[in-house]
């Protein structure tokens, strides 16, 4: 499952109105308000005949700015869950050195395995 994709797809409103929505972790070159996306894990949660029936992934969703973004901290969880993910957990923190504030949400996605040919 290509849990960076559905994300990204999920954030499309956002990237659309100019925000920077993108894989990895905090790019200091931005010097703006981005978001990132970080594949935490995936696993087979669902086993029958010896065959991965559920697969499920986290993700972890990054804001990084020079200011708190509650109101984009919420769109995104309506936008992820309207795209099949469950919020798990989030954390709000500032690093004091860079002053940069950092909104941390943790998603998760469970589908049904994909078949494949052999």
């Amino acid at each position: 499952m290509d849990v960076i994709g559905l994300a990204a797809a999920a954030l499309k409103p956002i990237s659309d109105e100019g925000t920077i929505v993108q894989q990895g972790w905090y790019d200091e070159s931005l010097k703006r308000l981005h978001v990132t996306l970080w594949k935490l894990q995936d696993t087979e949660n669902a086993h029958s005949d010896d065959e991965c029936e559920i697969e499920a992934a986290s993700i972890q969703v990054n804001i990084w700015s020079r200011s708190d973004q509650q109101a984009l901290v919420k769109r995104i969880k309506k936008l992820m869950k309207e795209n099949g993910f469950l919020f798990q957990e989030g954390n709000d923190q500032i690093e004091t050195d860079t002053g940069i504030f950092i909104n941390a949400m943790r998603f998760l996605i469970l589908k049904e395995a994909e078949e494949t040919e052999e």
